[in-house]
């Protein structure tokens, strides 16, 4: 019974966003543009015509996700805050966990939405293309993806009180999600060389395994956070 409603909760909350969004547009609006800008900063920075990109990409591709992350991750709560229904939806029974569950799902259903913008664009802009391996780069850039949303979702609620949140998120998410951007970078460098499973196999498990971790540890964290700042 108190899964069912679990679940429930966290489907209007996520509904409720995705409702908002599509009204509005904000989100994905303003993180498909940076997706074009930052396109177009490092194709013009490091494309060389005739010469690989395969060294760079890598690094290229993780700082346009995790940049542009950035954008739609620090309105998680933006609108909560402005209406100030944060409070009431803090006094609902078991939202502790489902308000974290559905922002959770929002910011990774605009970040995925965002990605099926910017990765084709990189790919086309720097000539690169995933190879018969392309199964295992979808699989590291959802599993990373889905770390970053989780860790993200998390320092957001912290700094929805905070006037500096805008700069303070990056500062504290970044050192968190870098031991999941290493092994994304590691992963995306070694199939661009040729590897296969046996090269990444331990890296993408090693990101799962993070994945949980951070999952398990945000909500039993969120209940304390929301608390403080509602």
């Amino acid at each position: 019974m108190k899964t069912a409603l679990l679940l429930r909760q966290s489907r209007t909350i996520l509904a409720k966003d995705l409702r908002r969004e599509w009204r509005t547009r904000e989100i994905l609006t303003t993180t498909v543009a940076f997706s074009v800008l930052l396109m177009a900063v490092f194709t013009f920075a490091f494309y060389r015509n005739g010469e690989s990109t395969a060294e760079v990409f890598p690094g290229i591709l993780w700082i346009s996700i995790v940049f542009t992350g950035t954008l739609a991750i620090g309105r998680s709560f933006q609108h909560e805050t402005q209406t100030g229904c944060l409070r009431a939806l803090a006094l609902v029974p078991g939202s502790q966990i489902s308000l974290y569950l559905g922002k959770l799902a929002a910011n990774l259903i605009f970040m995925l939405l965002f990605e099926l913008a910017l990765i084709p664009l990189l790919l086309l802009a720097f000539s690169v293309s995933p190879g018969p391996t392309w199964g295992l780069h979808l699989a590291s850039i959802l599993v990373g993806t889905a770390g970053f949303a989780i860790l993200g979702t998390l320092v957001s609620a912290m700094l929805v009180k905070n006037d500096l949140r805008e700069v303070l998120l990056p500062v504290l998410l970044y050192p968190l999600l870098i031991p999941l951007l290493i092994a994304g970078v590691k992963i995306s460098a070694a199939l661009l060389t040729g590897g296969a499973w046996e090269q990444v196999g331990g890296w993408l498990k090693a990101m799962v395994a993070m994945d949980l971790a951070y999952g398990v540890l945000c909500v039993l964290l969120f209940r304390f956070v929301l608390s403080a700042v509602e």
